[in-house]
């Protein structure tokens, strides 16, 4: 289907995502909420797809909620319920679940649900210039996505003095609270992506889909039932052909080709 807020495309087997709403900062409304999800969601089954970028048009990378759109809205209450609970919700669920590995390239802004949408992705490079911050206090809304993420990642205190004040920040301090993996020169934003995505062309896409999913569930699992989880993943993998690849290229001293299968 043909997109009106967002381009995207399939190259060399990653797939890229571009929000293209940059008048509006690439903000959500009901449309980018439906149609991001619609892409995601062709994304997950997809076995040819070995990574995902997300990416802004513009100055922003995402916005957060389009604040004008709230504005319009009759039943403030009803729109704030279904765009975050089936528009926003269901982007964040849909990055989390896919057994691929997605990349924020954070081009500019990313505020409120834009800042969540970029934690729901596995690695987030960013522009040296990009301004981050929660927003929802700022225009009195309560925060409608993002605060578990957010205080998983920087701890109780800081994820109060953060959200509870609408505190912006630079690039440079998300890295500090480990919000961020990398920051780079603008004009540099792409080739560091691409150094990501090359190295999920090499690597066997099982494998890895197989981490990322680990490492979420070892978010709420218990230490047994995770140590559990663990050897089954890893016995399923093994049955795989990549791995029968890669122990034969690491015992033939070769580097192996990884057909995700």
């Amino acid at each position: 289907m043909p997109y009106n807020t967002l381009k995207y495309k399939i190259k060399n087997n990653i797939a890229y995502i571009i929000l293209n709403r940059p008048e509006r900062f690439n903000s959500f409304d009901m449309q980018l909420g439906k149609e991001l999800y619609d892409v995601l969601k062709k994304i997950t089954p997809d076995d040819k797809i070995r990574a995902v970028v997300i990416k802004g048009t513009g100055k922003g990378f995402c916005g957060g909620g389009d604040v004008k759109e709230m504005h319009l809205a009759k039943d403030k209450s009803k729109f704030i319920r279904e765009l975050t609970r089936d528009r926003i919700h269901k982007c964040v669920i849909e990055i989390r679940n896919m057994e691929k590995p997605v990349i924020a390239a954070v081009n500019g802004a990313a505020f409120g649900a834009g800042l969540s949408l970029a934690l729901a992705c596995d690695i987030i490079i960013s522009v040296k210039d990009a301004k981050f911050g929660t927003a929802f206090i700022g225009i009195g809304l309560a925060p409608g996505c993002g605060t578990q993420f957010f205080t998983k990642i920087t701890g109780y205190q800081k994820a109060c003095e953060y959200i509870l004040t609408s505190k912006v920040f630079t690039a440079e301090k998300a890295k500090e609270l480990g919000l961020v993996n990398k920051i780079v020169e603008e004009k540099e934003l792409d080739q560091a992506v691409e150094e990501f995505t090359q190295k999920f062309r090499k690597l066997p896409p099982i494998a890895v889909g197989k981490a990322k999913m680990l490492i979420n569930k070892s978010l709420e699992n218990n230490m047994l039932d995770h140590l559990e989880l663990e050897s089954k993943t890893a016995a399923f993998s093994a049955g795989s052909q990549d791995f029968r690849e890669g122990v034969s290229a690491f015992v033939e001293k070769r580097k192996p080709e990884f057909k995700g299968k």
